[in-house]
């Protein structure tokens, strides 16, 4: 009977933590107000969390540029997009955010 009880117990805790990574995306747009122009990349991820995706890096006369992504979703509006985060030598230059209409399965 304990050993049930561990099993169930192990079993909420991972539904738990799969439903928080599965509701990020609809918690990005309230973590962005959080975040400000000149922040670096390390403050910006501190911020957002560790699930980004690079988005491109390129070479200017002006320094090196880096942009990352974070996935968005709103079922208010039933879109789905991306966040993008311009970094020029580790300090946040710009970002914006790219929407588009939900893909129901």
């Amino acid at each position: 009977m304990k050993k049930m009880k561990w099993i169930y117990a192990l079993l909420a805790i991972l539904l738990l933590t799969s439903c928080g990574t599965l509701m990020q995306p609809y918690q990005m747009d309230s973590k962005m107000k959080d975040i400000e122009l000149g922040m670096t990349k390390k403050e910006v991820i501190s911020i957002l969390g560790k699930d980004f995706e690079s988005a491109g890096a390129r070479m200017t006369s002006e320094g090196s540029i880096e942009t990352i992504s974070y996935k968005t979703a709103s079922m208010s509006e039933n879109t789905e997009g991306y966040y993008l985060l311009s970094f020029k030598d580790g300090k946040l230059i710009e970002w914006f955010k790219e929407k588009y209409p939900a893909h129901n399965h």
